[in-house]
C-alpha cells in the first residue's frame, strides 16, 4: 500500500490486517488517524490501537455506518499469479 493510497483512510474506522515482527497476522478495527512518513522506517498509519507499518499491511476494510465491510487493499490480489 502506498502512502497516496493509506491518506484516503484518515477520519474512518477500518479493519486493518498486518503481518507483526514474527510474522503472526494481525487484525484490528479502529480510527485512521493519520498517514505518515517516518524517515528510516516508511509509511504508517496511526491508529487508536497501535502505529502500523504501510509494508507489513495485508488488508484493509473500511467499515460503513450499516455495519458494511468495504475492502480496499488486499496484498494477496496484488500478488503475480504462481506459473
Amino acid at each position: 500500500m502506498l502512502l497516496s493510497d493509506a491518506k484516503q483512510l484518515i477520519g474512518r474506522t477500518c479493519a486493518v490486517s498486518w503481518l507483526d515482527r514474527t510474522g503472526n497476522e494481525v487484525r484490528t478495527v479502529s480510527r485512521i488517524h493519520d498517514a505518515t512518513f517516518v524517515p528510516l522506517y516508511g509509511g504508517f498509519l496511526v491508529t487508536d490501537c497501535d502505529d502500523i507499518r504501510l509494508d507489513r499491511v495485508t488488508s484493509i476494510h473500511i467499515l460503513a455506518e450499516d455495519g458494511s465491510a468495504v475492502p480496499l487493499f488486499d496484498s494477496r490480489d496484488t500478488l503475480p499469479a504462481a506459473a
